[in-house]
């Protein structure tokens, strides 16, 4: 950890964005215990540490055998967030390192006092440096006023790796009195990206559940932690590539990688695959390709919302983004898919020196994607490609970009029958007029056809219709207005910027079935297909 090289370097203000704090007390103790220093004297010296909340004020830290102790409190420090300030300035000895919990509310512009509180700090900076003193805000959020944004060290502090994460399961198993599990590996595989202390908690909960560490249970819960933050969430899914019509090319390129991740694959040379950029029309399958990946590499799906990671306060965006990384590397081997990139990358909330914000967090992500060791694969997705910028397609970032059209008749096809069949009907059923199912729902994505299939079935059970009938469908897809529609000139835009920059597409175009050309913009096309079965 880079604190102790801050610490003994003389840095005198640092910000430790975690949630886990008494890890991060216990692991700083130990770096600093027995450091020797000079004060400001030239006697030689050991830091001195001391933590501060508002509730109990300040307590020394101390080391006995291994373990963390915390002295009394010291009285008067506490309620007041400028004493603690007011202390390590003027009775602390030299070498003494404050950390100050909780404290970023303190520096809001919301709160009264914080200008005050911002301007004492900056005060005592060059203090602190020369005394060998250091003012460490250790909090879950971050904060940093405009004012000490250059004098502020940023330390990321990391999630638990795979041996804390054993650690913490065979303590547990000590403490129940109950054997290790012949499958810790899969275990600590399923409880990746968690704190140790959530790590502890479902590893708990499953055994008190099931009388085992059960992974289902602990992907439940890990599941639910990642989607308080509001920014990251686990998705869950059974999803087959078999449920994805159309899209052939792209379900071959994933085919052909799957086997590019074992070790055999490493032995042989073979990089494993980094990432897939999928571009295209809204409702065209770019999600549920996703879904499916995630499945079928039996990996964990991390749905990151990028409009999401844009905070109001200076670091704050940068601090968002580091930590969904964080919890993406370390619940590797996962798929992250990064829904919509386009809309993390347009600016966001009024008043934010937004372009040098994103330009920033952006930064953030594309070194990560190109220098990541993890294997964490990247599933990106788009609607529009105006906002896309070079440096995210270039080579070693991502594998391969597809561009998701609207599907042809033979795609139709398959689609309907896929939906059809989700929802228990005999496809055979409607064989003799698929070519009229087919034409019906001509310009429409996967999702509209989806959509009309449930819409259909609402009014066959309205009507008290024995079943879903060819004529419930016909009568239903008038309701529909497709996207297709909606943004001709768009879609025409995007399908001729694919094209002109060499995206594949990511579908086939079946030479069975005689297509009248797409005319520009795309239009209705009325086509023939194979009356064999579906």
């Amino acid at each position: 950890m880079v604190f102790r090289t801050y610490i003994k370097a003389g840095y005198p203000l640092l910000w430790i964005k975690s949630h886990e704090e008494q890890r991060v007390l216990s692991e700083c103790v130990h770096l600093l215990d027995g450091i020797e220093v000079s004060d400001s004297n030239g006697n030689k010296d050991t830091y001195k540490m001391c933590r501060w909340d508002l509730a109990d004020g300040i307590r020394t830290l101390n080391l006995v055998n291994g373990d963390i102790i915390s002295g009394d409190p010291l009285e008067n420090t506490a309620i007041d967030p400028l004493l603690p300030l007011a202390w390590l300035d003027e009775q602390a000895e030299d070498n003494t390192i404050l950390f100050l919990n909780d404290y970023h509310p303190f520096l809001v512009k919301e709160f009264q006092d914080s200008t005050l509180i911002t301007r004492k700090i900056r005060n005592l900076a060059s203090k602190f440096k020369a005394q060998g003193k250091a003012l460490v805000i250790l909090s879950a959020g971050i904060a940093i006023p405009m004012e000490l944004e250059k004098e502020m060290t940023l330390i990321d502090y990391k999630l638990p790796g795979r041996d804390e994460l054993k650690t913490v399961l065979h303590e547990l198993c000590q403490a129940l009195e109950t054997p290790r599990p012949s499958n810790d590996e899969t275990v600590i595989d399923a409880s990746q990206g968690m704190t140790v202390i959530e790590a502890e908690n479902a590893y708990a909960a499953a055994y008190q559940e099931t009388g085992e560490f059960d992974t289902t249970i602990i992907l439940r819960e890990k599941a639910t932690i990642v989607r308080k933050s509001g920014i990251l969430e686990v998705i869950e899914t059974q999803e087959s590539l078999d449920n994805v019509g159309g899209l052939e090319n792209m379900k071959e390129w994933l085919r052909t990688r799957s086997e590019c991740f074992s070790k055999e694959a490493r032995d042989f040379g073979i990089e494993p695959p980094k990432g897939m950029l999928l571009i295209g029309v809204p409702g065209s399958g770019k999600s549920l390709a996703i879904k499916s990946i995630a499945s079928a590499w039996h990996r964990t799906c991390l749905r990151l919302d990028m409009g999401r990671i844009f905070g109001s306060y200076v670091g704050e965006s940068e601090g968002n983004i580091k930590e969904v990384l964080d919890v993406a590397a370390a619940s590797a081997p996962a798929v992250l898919w990064l829904d919509e990139i386009e809309k993390g990358l347009s600016g966001n909330k009024a008043g934010m020196e937004s372009h040098e914000t994103t330009r920033r967090v952006f930064q953030i992500l594309l070194t990560w994607m190109q220098d990541r060791k993890e294997d964490v694969f990247i599933a990106a997705t788009a609607n529009s490609i105006k906002s896309l910028p070079p440096e995210l397609l270039r080579s070693g970032r991502i594998d391969i970009k597809f561009w998701v059209d609207l599907p042809d008749a033979t795609q139709r096809q398959e689609i309907i029958a896929i939906h059809l069949r989700k929802r228990g009907r005999d496809i055979a059923t409607y064989q003799k007029d698929i070519v009229r199912l087919v034409n019906a729902c001509d310009t429409f994505t996967g999702a509209e056809i989806e959509t009309w299939i449930k819409e259909s079935l609402v009014r066959a059970f309205h009507k008290r219709h024995a079943d879903l009938k060819t004529e419930d469908l016909l009568e239903t897809v008038g309701d529909i207005t497709p996207i297709s529609k909606l943004s001709a000139q768009e879609i025409e835009e995007s399908r001729r910027w694919a094209a002109d920059h060499g995206i594949k597409n990511a579908s086939i175009t079946h030479d069975t079935i005689a297509m009248t050309p797409a005319p520009t913009p795309r239009k209705s096309r009325k086509v023939e297909i194979s009356q064999q079965g579906v």
